[in-house]
């Protein structure tokens, strides 16, 4: 009974080893369109309302641009080509203000750690009150990156 205890644990250790490391190891590259959330006669630089430069946190690197676009009255947070961030677990997109991510401010997970990605605000959010874009973790509650949109 005593090896069948230790085995679990070993199995169930390994598996969560492979869930918090693995990540570091692997690009999940995104290149969804602007296409997708811009009618084709607009374009994204006159849709852009904000934009940012994400710069990574806690030890984690982030780089590339974010965006605030609106479009046929619905507003988005568009990562550009150029967006990077450190991969980790449980990744989610969250606005946030003066330094501090909103909870319930959240956009959706993360579709990759590199590329473009659009990410619908929700309508009951009023983008009025955020000046951030963050990724953050929440399985250790860590933020990655961090882009101050003006």
């Amino acid at each position: 009974m005593r090896k069948v205890i230790i085995v679990s644990a070993l199995i169930i250790g390994a598996g969560v080893a492979y869930w918090l490391i693995s990540p570091l190891f692997i690009t999940r590259q995104v290149d969804e369109d602007v296409s997708d959330i811009i009618a084709e006669e607009a374009d994204l630089e006159s849709a852009t309302t904000a934009q940012g430069r994400f710069v990574g946190l806690a030890s984690h690197s982030g780089e590339g641009t974010a965006s605030l676009v609106q479009s046929g009255g619905t507003t988005y947070i568009r990562f550009g080509d150029d967006f990077r961030v450190t991969n980790g677990p449980d990744l989610f997109v969250y606005l946030g203000k003066d330094g501090e991510y909103a909870p319930e401010a959240r956009l959706g997970a993360l579709k990759g750690n590199a590329g473009a990605q659009n990410y619908e605000v929700p309508a009951e959010l009023d983008v009025n009150e955020y000046n951030e874009v963050w990724v953050w973790c929440r399985a250790f509650f860590v933020p990655f990156a961090k882009a101050e949109l003006r």
